[in-house]
């Protein structure tokens, strides 16, 4: 299984291309480790989230639970990866 940390790197580097384009400054200064770490951090105090993954141990529609914790990271990582 993938975990949340590939969840969200993944859904990093599908926005990364076209963010860094616009923004060539600062995706050359952005540690993405880092930045992949700081969503993960935030994710997991993320109400949303959590409410996500206790509904999926629990709950047999796991892949709406699963499309929301996915909704969710998309969120974070475009707060993560601002507009300028």
């Amino acid at each position: 299984m993938t975990n949340l940390k590939d969840l969200v790197q993944q859904r990093i580097d599908v926005q990364w291309d076209d963010w860094s384009q616009r923004h060539p400054n600062l995706a050359a200064a952005i540690d993405r480790v880092r930045l992949t770490d700081s969503v993960v951090d935030r994710l997991r105090s993320d109400p949303a989230y959590v409410s996500a993954m206790q509904e999926a141990s629990l709950d047999e529609n796991q892949l709406l639970a699963a499309l929301r914790v996915l909704e969710t990271i998309e969120r974070l990582v475009k707060v993560a990866l601002p507009l300028l």
